[in-house]
C-alpha cells in the first residue's frame, strides 16, 4: 500500500467556512492532513469590521482534523496589511513536515510567500485558493507592480483550486493555464444545514411569530453584513413597494453592521412595510433562521462568491442574488430556482420579488431546485478536486476513501 499524502493547509486563522470542509477532508485514508493556523483571533473573539461588533462564531472550528497554532505571536496576531502575518517560524515547520503538498489562502500576507519558500526547497506541490472574483478584478483598478506580483505567486504555484466560474476567470484573465486548473467549487456543509433546519410546525410558527407573522404570509430575508455594496436599503424599498400595493408580506434584516441605524429608520419612513431587525445571527442558529422564511435575497455588487446563498439553498430557499456577486453563474439558474437582478436596480429587485410573492406554487418549486442545485455542489465535489489536485484515483474508481 502506498502512504497517504501529506497536506498542509496554511491559514491565517480558524474559519467558520472552512474548517467543516477541513473535518471532512481528514477522514479520507488516503490523506494526511495537517492545517497551520497563524493566529486565534477568531476563537478569542475580535471586532468583525463588517458588522461592526465583536463576533465569536459558535461553532466547534478545530475538531475534526490535525491543526497546529504556528508562530510565537498567535495569540495577539489578526489580519491586516501584507506584515501583519510575518511568521518565520513557519518555514521551519513546513521543512521538517516532509509535506507532498502546501496550499496556501491568498498572496496578501508575506507569510503566505514564507510558505511557497519552504515548500519549494523542501519538494513539495504548492496549491493555491482563493475566493476572487473575475468580473469585480477587472474593475477594479490595481497597479503594475500588484498584477506582476501576484502573476509571479501564480507561477510558483503548481495547481490553483477553482471555486466557481468566475475565480477560474481571474486566473484565466491572470495567465494561468487550463493545466493547472482544478475544480473544486465553494461549499458549505450542506448536511449539517439541511438537518439543522429540521423544525416541526409548532417550532417554525413559534419563529416567525418572534419575527412578528402570525400567519402564512412569505417571508424575505436579508442575512449579511450591513453594508453599502450589499444595498439591504434598496431591498427595504422594493418590499416597501410591494407591501403598499397590498401585498401580504414580511421582511427579515438579520445581521448588523455600518448601515445598522440607518435601515432601521428607513423602515419606519416605509408605508405598510412589516419588518424585524433580530441582528447578528451566530453559525448554529443559522439553518433555522433561513427555514423560517421563504425566499431569501442577496443583490450584493461586492462579495468575492457569498457563502450565504449556498447555505440558504441547503435549507431549500428560492434565491434572489446579484448579478456580481461570485456564486451567480454557478448557483442561480434564472427562472429555475431563483433570479438574478443587475447592480444598483431597485425595480428589478421588485421585480424578482413580485411573483414569488404572490405565488405559494412558484415558491416551494424553486424551493426543490434549489435543492437539487445545491447537492451538485458540495463537500463531495470539493474533495473530489483536492483528489485531482493531489494525483490520486477519482472517488468511486476503487479508491478507498471511507466516509469521505
Amino acid at each position: 500500500m502506498t502512504r497517504p499524502k501529506r497536506v498542509c493547509i496554511v491559514n491565517t486563522h480558524p474559519i467558520q467556512y472552512y474548517a467543516p470542509f477541513y473535518s471532512h477532508l481528514a477522514q479520507d485514508p488516503d490523506i494526511d492532513l495537517e492545517v497551520f493556523y497563524l493566529s486565534d483571533f477568531s476563537l478569542r473573539g475580535a471586532v468583525d469590521p463588517g458588522f461592526g461588533q465583536s463576533v465569536k462564531w459558535d461553532i466547534d472550528l478545530l475538531s475534526g482534523y490535525q491543526h497546529r497554532f504556528i508562530g510565537r505571536n498567535y495569540k495577539t496576531a489578526a489580519p491586516g496589511g501584507f506584515l501583519s502575518f510575518v511568521v518565520p517560524e513557519l518555514f521551519g515547520a513546513i521543512r521538517r513536515g516532509k509535506f507532498d503538498a502546501v496550499l496556501i489562502h491568498g498572496y496578501a500576507h508575506a507569510a503566505n510567500l514564507i510558505a511557497i519558500a519552504a515548500a519549494r526547497l523542501s519538494g513539495a506541490k504548492v496549491f493555491f485558493r482563493a475566493d476572487t472574483n473575475g468580473l469585480l478584478a477587472k474593475r477594479k483598478a490595481s497597479s503594475a507592480f500588484k498584477r506582476w506580483y501576484v502573476k509571479g505567486v501564480f507561477l510558483a504555484c503548481d495547481r490553483m483550486l477553482a471555486i466557481g466560474t468566475r475565480n477560474r476567470e481571474f486566473y484565466r484573465w491572470m495567465g494561468v493555464s487550463d493545466r493547472k486548473l482544478v475544480h473544486a467549487p465553494f461549499a458549505v456543509d450542506n448536511g449539517r444545514f439541511l438537518a439543522a433546519s429540521h423544525m416541526t410546525r409548532e417550532e417554525r410558527a413559534s419563529l416567525r411569530l418572534s419575527f412578528g407573522v402570525a400567519d402564512e404570509r412569505p417571508v424575505l430575508l436579508f442575512a449579511s453584513k450591513f453594508m453599502p455594496g450589499k444595498h439591504p436599503d434598496q431591498l427595504i424599498r422594493a418590499a416597501g413597494e410591494l407591501a403598499a400595493q397590498g401585498h401580504a408580506l414580511h421582511l427579515v434584516m438579520a445581521g448588523s453592521g455600518e448601515m445598522d441605524a440607518a435601515l432601521r429608520r428607513l423602515a419606519q419612513t416605509v408605508p405598510h412595510l412589516s419588518v424585524s431587525f433580530p441582528g447578528f445571527v451566530n453559525q448554529s442558529e443559522m439553518p433555522r433562521l433561513l427555514a423560517a422564511c421563504d425566499v431569501f435575497i442577496f443583490p450584493s455588487t461586492i462579495d468575492q462568491w457569498g457563502l450565504i446563498v449556498n447555505e440558504a439553498m441547503a435549507v431549500g430557499l428560492p434565491v434572489i442574488v446579484g448579478t456580481d456577486s461570485g456564486c451567480a453563474p454557478d448557483l442561480v439558474e434564472e427562472g429555475v430556482n431563483g433570479y438574478l437582478v443587475r447592480p444598483n436596480d431597485p425595480d428589478a429587485l421588485k421585480q424578482a420579488l413580485e411573483p414569488l410573492v404572490l405565488h405559494a406554487g412558484l415558491r416551494r418549486r424553486m424551493s426543490e431546485a434549489s435543492l437539487r442545485k445545491i447537492s451538485t455542489w458540495s463537500f463531495r465535489e470539493t474533495h473530489a478536486g483536492w483528489r485531482e489536485a493531489l494525483g490520486l484515483p477519482a472517488i468511486g474508481s476503487g479508491a478507498s476513501v471511507g466516509s469521505a
